[in-house]
């Protein structure tokens, strides 16, 4: 990636050269159009290295879902038509903070894997261990009464042969029946502990959908609620909200800060949602929104995020105050009834980028 900025910068001196020989011969011209080919080669290739990344990253880690493949796409098509260096350098970072978000989500599944894997292990060996016992102990028992059956055929009293078989008999009853209870006692036991299993693992899958410093829904949890919203065939429509210049606060101020400014500007943004509505943090200082309704209902969504939760956040860091802007670029879009879930997050991510750059522009 640097090395393409390095390139593309080249060109563009190479380009403005090229412009000031003015009419110095054909050969500079020449040229330059292949030095502006060979850029345009080197980009294709780029954006196809970015489009084969996400598409395989998500064939290795289904679990993760399409954010990757998604992320990366919207990456590649941002370096669509004419790219100076600057966006190329942008481009670069972006890929890198995905990358390395990807891989974080990839570790943490396969803790929660391998945790699963130890937490059912444990529950199939504590019962074995226990029927393996009960099963031994009741084993000598009936082996003791089985030896004792084999003396009464040495006997020669036809009274005491009887008793003999019928104290033995109520032996192995009793027996009989303390392994039916205790038999049932087990799998009351064991029923008791898989209940417990499966209600650890839910809220464990639950934690699993939930961003951790935001307390929204994380990407993941987002994509199944897309998905359901899709399924169900009803109207809906996906806002989403994209910060202006959230990295040039980390820098001045530092991550604790921007931690902080998340977390607020999370619980605001929630705050002027439905019940019924899903929000959630797509990553970064990206967030979305799945609103009920038609396309108005997103709108005004969007309406009151700009009027009630765009603006000055006051902190205190360190006993000092600080007061940070907080803007945003919000894009809003409904469904179609026939587009995939990636389809229309595709086309509310453009819709957002489109407004980011009006804003530039007017500037």
């Amino acid at each position: 990636m640097i090395s393409l900025k390095k390139f593309l910068d080249s060109e563009v001196v190479g380009s403005k050269s090229a412009r000031a020989a003015g009419s110095t011969g054909s050969e500079g011209v020449s040229g330059a159009n292949r030095g502006g080919q060979g850029s345009g080669n080197l980009l294709l290739a780029y954006q196809a290295a970015l489009r084969a990344m996400g598409a395989n990253g998500q064939k290795a880690i289904p679990a993760l879902g399409s954010a990757l493949d998604s992320a990366l796409t919207r990456i590649s098509n941002s370096l669509d038509g004419v790219v100076s260096p600057s966006a190329v350098h942008d481009a670069r970072r972006d890929v890198d903070a995905e990358l390395s978000l990807w891989a974080d989500m990839a570790l943490e599944n396969q803790k929660q894997n391998e945790q699963t894997v130890r937490d059912l292990l444990l529950v199939v060996f504590e019962a074995t261990a226990s029927t393996g016992t009960r099963d031994e102990k009741f084993g000598r028992e009936i082996s003791e009464l089985t030896d004792r059956l084999r003396t009464v055929a040495g006997l020669d009293s036809l009274p005491l042969i009887r008793r003999s078989i019928m104290e033995n008999t109520s032996a192995l009853n009793k027996s009989v029946a303390k392994m039916a209870e205790e038999g049932r006692e087990s799998i009351r036991k064991l029923t008791s502990e898989i209940a417990d299993y499966q209600t650890r693992l839910m809220a464990s899958e639950r934690r699993a959908l939930i961003d951790p410093l935001t307390g929204l829904a994380n990407r993941r949890g987002f994509e199944q609620q897309l998905e359901q919203r899709v399924q169900s065939g009803q109207p809906f429509s996906l806002l989403v909200v994209d910060l202006n210049g959230f990295k040039a606060t980390n820098d001045r101020y530092g991550h604790v800060v921007g931690d902080e400014i998340l977390k607020r500007f999370a619980g605001e943004l929630k705050g002027q949602f439905l019940s019924e509505d899903t929000v959630a943090r797509w990553g970064g200082d990206e967030f979305v929104g799945i609103v009920t309704g038609p396309l108005k209902e997103g709108a005004a969504r969007a309406d009151r995020v700009r009027h009630w939760v765009l603006g000055e956040y006051k902190l205190t860091p360190d006993n000092r105050a600080v007061t940070v802007v907080v803007d945003a670029a919000l894009g809003t879009v409904a469904w179609d009834g026939v587009e995939t879930g990636l389809e229309l997050f595709a086309r509310a991510d453009k819709e957002m980028y489109r407004v980011k750059q009006a804003a530039r522009e007017m500037v």
